[in-house]
């Protein structure tokens, strides 16, 4: 029950501060909403590249360590 509390606070002091962000840039409050629930739309094209390289990364590391597995476990 205390894990469920403290991630929603922490979720909720991060959506405050994305909000007050964008509303000192002056965003209306639905603008920074819709914001904080779509944040693919405000991303640049090499903040999206970062992002993909490093899910492509992670997705490699995966299949590295479960291939790593897969050929530990074979007799």
């Amino acid at each position: 029950m205390k894990i469920i509390f403290v991630s929603l606070t922490f979720l909720l002091l991060l959506i405050t501060t994305a909000v007050g962000m964008d509303r000192l840039m002056g965003l209306t409050l639905y603008q920074s909403l819709h914001n904080v629930i779509n944040p693919f739309r405000v991303m640049e094209t090499p903040e999206l590249f970062i992002l993909f390289l490093f899910l492509l990364l992670w997705v490699i590391d995966l299949l590295t360590v479960w291939l790593w597995r897969r050929k530990k476990m074979a007799p």
